[in-house]
């Protein structure tokens, strides 16, 4: 129950002119206390919020604070510092390219995200605004990346100003999840191949990581010389909520992942129609950073594997190809025996390759997906293995991409996968 104020808004719209009156009133029969009108029109409102979007790349660029703080309300001290936090960091990222562009998307879509607290603040007159943020990092993008922003601004005095984050379920990939977005200080560190954005308080461990990443990559190009960059940004930020905002739908699954590689796309994918791919980064489990060298190198050179084959991976490739092909390349060294693989497997019954709904419900299926992997290099030779990934650009079906890149139907592949899982097991 309102027993303060009630928000009555309503939109005018006269000879394609729009307005917006929010007015306030006391309770029961009271007057009006005060009365606002935002003109919202997009020529108008639009126009202000373009030239913020442009300063704020502006204040990147030339390292001004002042700029950048210039259009943020600071009535919120914690989002004030937010803002100061995120702006320092996005100044230590090698950025060759760097915008921040207002994308269409429906308002009642992006209401859904708006913060209780911004709406009762700003009394009806705050919108969440679709923010792509496109960007490319000197030496590792070829092609510019999108990542989103759900900007929420808040008229108050006349102007409009960058009020706070959209949240909520069904934020787009990648939402609150960038290296710039940690709630702390970052370090960047670098060599030819890697670009790896840690928490400023472990800057020490950034050379060992480096070594680890250029051997994974290593790895991979052996697997895997061309098609891709061969090039990565990584993330490794002690921010948790960086790594589980991958997560939103999923948390229970948190705790059982090192580490995700998340793919990007010319445009917000969940806004546009058909994106081009344009690069896929990698980001860290920062409960795993204190992980043993061995598991972490086995996980980076995992992550890697699915950047090199990002630009051939699409809707239709099957997970356990995809986690199974990920596993083959980090396994390439031949580090694993067969009692440890029996060990792993268990009482495992394998009959049927999992379908990417059942695919993450069973652990043991990246086992058994890298066993599929190994024995179609084994017996058809690599180069048929990464021939058979590539098929699902242009086919959907297994049994059509089996038939034309092997020469065999689906049934043939799942018997002979499962003839190979049994003599490892032997």
């Amino acid at each position: 129950m309102l027993t303060a104020l009630l928000v009555v808004s309503m939109v005018l719209a006269v000879g394609g002119a729009g307005a917006a009156a929010w007015v306030l009133r006391g309770s029961g029969d009271a007057a009006p206390s005060a009365t606002t009108w935002v003109d919202v029109r997009p020529e108008v409102g639009g126009k202000a919020i373009d030239a913020i979007l442009a300063r704020r790349a502006e204040a990147v660029k030339r390292k001004d604070l002042g700029e950048w703080m210039g259009d943020v309300d600071q009535s919120d001290p914690a989002f004030a510092q937010g803002q100061r936090q995120e702006f320092e960091n996005l100044t230590k990222l090698p950025f060759a390219e760097l915008s921040f562009e207002r994308t269409a998307v429906s308002a009642v879509k992006m209401a859904a995200f708006m913060p209780s607290q911004i709406f009762a603040r700003y009394h009806a007159a705050a919108r969440v605004i679709a923010v792509t943020v496109r960007h490319r990092i000197e030496g590792v993008d070829s092609l510019p990346v999108a990542t989103p922003w759900l900007a929420v601004f808040g008229y108050a005095q006349g102007k409009w100003l960058i009020a706070g984050d959209g949240s909520g379920k069904d934020m787009p990939t990648g939402a609150a999840g960038q290296p710039w977005d940690s709630g702390g200080a970052i370090t960047v560190v670098r060599d030819d191949r890697v670009v790896a954005v840690l928490s400023a308080d472990h800057a020490e461990s950034g050379k060992s990581l480096l070594q680890l990443a250029e051997t994974g990559l290593q790895q991979v190009a052996e697997v895997r010389p061309s098609g891709w960059d061969g090039k990565v940004l990584l993330t490794a930020v002690t921010d948790k909520q960086i790594f589980d905002t991958y997560f939103a739908e999923s948390q229970d699954r948190v705790a059982q992942v090192a580490a995700i590689a998340v793919p990007y796309y010319s445009a917000v994918a969940e806004w546009s129609n058909r994106p081009a791919y344009a690069t896929t980064r990698v980001v860290f489990n920062p409960t795993e950073l204190s992980a043993p060298k061995a598991e972490l190198q086995h996980d980076l050179t995992h992550e890697f594997t699915h950047a090199a084959m990002g630009p051939v991976t699409g809707p239709y490739t099957p997970r356990w190809l995809v986690e199974g092909f990920a596993e083959y390349v980090a396994y390439k060294d031949g580090k694993y025996n067969a009692a440890g693989i029996r060990q792993a497997l268990g009482d495992l019954v394998v009959g049927s390759l999992p379908t990417d709904q059942q695919f993450y419900d069973e652990p043991r299926n990246y086992i058994t997906g890298w066993l599929a992997c190994r024995m179609i290099a084994e017996a058809y030779g690599q180069a048929k293995l990464i021939a058979f990934y590539e098929g699902f650009m242009r086919m959907s079906e297994v049994d059509s991409v089996a038939h034309e890149v092997l020469g065999i139907s689906k049934d043939q592949l799942e018997q002979q996968w499962r003839d190979f899982v049994a003599k490892q097991r032997k």
